[in-house]
């Protein structure tokens, strides 16, 4: 294949030339993670309702380190126009009645309520985005301009935030628990005995739960399956900061963090050709 002029056509002029430089500094207890939410629009920052802005609410956040998971709780617009009052008041009271919500094909895990409702607390009045990770195609990082300069920092990991549904999941509960509760107190005698026959076939057959582990090249073993769901579910919550971009606070982290302290200059080492 021909490359021919690998330097583009003659008429085109140079931009600018900036100087790149690499920050692999960042301290030991500080992670550069980046948070992309799919369901929002591109560009926009978190949607704190103004009616809830005003009355000084903010965003929540919370990591569990090992696992890497984030949770989010934004507040909700409360007004009647958008909010169906009767349908919050249901999910709250269910809220306060649970103290953990159990996980669909988790055996007896729960998940915890690390901030569980209070008393005072008659509405449904947060939305919580639960994360996942995105996994690695390649290295990525996070570029900063300074005084005609480029700073690269490279990325811990990606994490996707999405609305949970575990509220929709407790409701779905405690209505189906109040229909067997019901549909339980008509059932004849006749009628247990021809439910329990099943029961007892079901009993012949047992379901092993399987804990896969793995030893990479260094030594390190990683599970997977139920016990690794296990071991995340039980490790305690670290609660986070939130602090809004385009903030003095954020500006101060930039500048100590995202800021090469070496001008060890970066040359690029692939040919125009590798690119093609």
């Amino acid at each position: 294949m021909a490359l021919g002029n690998v330097d583009g056509p003659q008429d085109e002029a140079l931009v600018a030339s900036l100087p790149v430089y690499l920050n692999g500094l960042l301290s030991t207890s500080a992670q550069l993670q980046m948070f992309q939410y799919p369901l929002y629009p591109r560009g926009r920052p978190l949607p704190v309702p103004t009616f809830a802005a005003q009355r000084g609410e903010t965003v929540t956040s919370r990591w569990r380190p090992h696992a890497n998971r984030v949770e989010m709780d934004i507040p909700l617009d409360l007004r009647d126009a958008v909010y169906d009052s009767e349908k919050g008041e249901a999910l709250a009271e269910v809220r306060q009645r649970s103290a953990s919500i159990p996980v669909s094909g988790s055996g007896d895990v729960h998940v915890k309520q690390e901030q569980p409702a209070t008393e005072s607390s008659a509405r449904f009045d947060q939305m919580r985005l639960e994360s996942s990770v995105v996994p690695n195609a390649t290295e990525y990082m996070v570029g900063i301009m300074r005084n005609g300069e480029l700073h690269l920092t490279p990325l811990h990991a990606i994490l996707q935030l999405r609305p949970s549904m575990r509220h929709v999941d407790l409701l779905h509960q405690a209505e189906d628990g109040e229909r067997r509760r019901e549909r339980g107190a008509h059932v004849s005698d006749e009628e247990e005995h021809n439910a329990a026959v099943p029961q007892r076939d079901a009993r012949r057959s047992s379901v092993i739960p399987l804990n896969v582990s793995v030893r990479n090249e260094s030594g390190s073993r990683a599970n997977y399956g139920q016990g690794a769901f296990r071991d995340a579910e039980a490790e305690r919550w670290v609660d986070l900061q939130w602090i809004e971009e385009k903030t003095p606070a954020v500006e101060q982290v930039a500048n100590n963090e995202l800021l090469a302290t070496s001008r060890a200059p970066l040359y690029c080492a692939t040919k125009p050709q590798d690119f093609l």
